[in-house]
């Protein structure tokens, strides 16, 4: 399997495509938590995710627990605003983009935008979605 996977990175470097690559995540092991991505932007200046993967028609930084991401959001989601997220995310097996975290300097990290996105893949049992990282000044 491994040889495989040499080939296909080899080809893709070769090729220049970047949208057929086999993804691995860079690490080993599961993902840090969103509170170290926080401690490198707001006391090191470092982002912690640079690279972007590119899978299933999207780009994202990293694959993260859905309890995870629940965690950092901040409004209260009505039942009626996140049903039919649900419901695409069953007839669609994932969702159709990457959940959006807003990192800031003040050392927080929240999901606004797409809240309902992760309250969804709550309700139908996924474990895990796409997240890719903003890293702004104050959030």
């Amino acid at each position: 399997m491994r040889d495989v996977f040499k080939l296909f990175e080899g080809w893709r470097r070769y090729s220049g495509d970047e949208y057929g690559t086999v993804v691995t995540d860079p690490f080993y092991g599961p993902p840090p938590l969103i509170n170290d991505v926080i401690d490198c932007w707001a006391e090191e200046n470092v982002r912690f995710y640079t690279q972007f993967h590119n899978a299933n028609g999207m780009a994202y930084h990293v694959m993260m627990p859905t309890d995870e991401l629940q965690f950092h959001i901040e409004k209260q989601i009505e039942k009626h605003n996140y049903s039919f997220i649900a419901q695409q995310l069953i007839d669609g097996g994932g969702p159709q983009q990457a959940v959006r975290v807003r990192v800031g300097k003040n050392g927080r990290a929240i999901i606004d935008e797409d809240a309902e996105i992760v309250i969804a893949a709550k309700q139908v049992g996924l474990d895990q979605l796409p997240v890719l990282f903003y890293f702004v000044n104050e959030v």
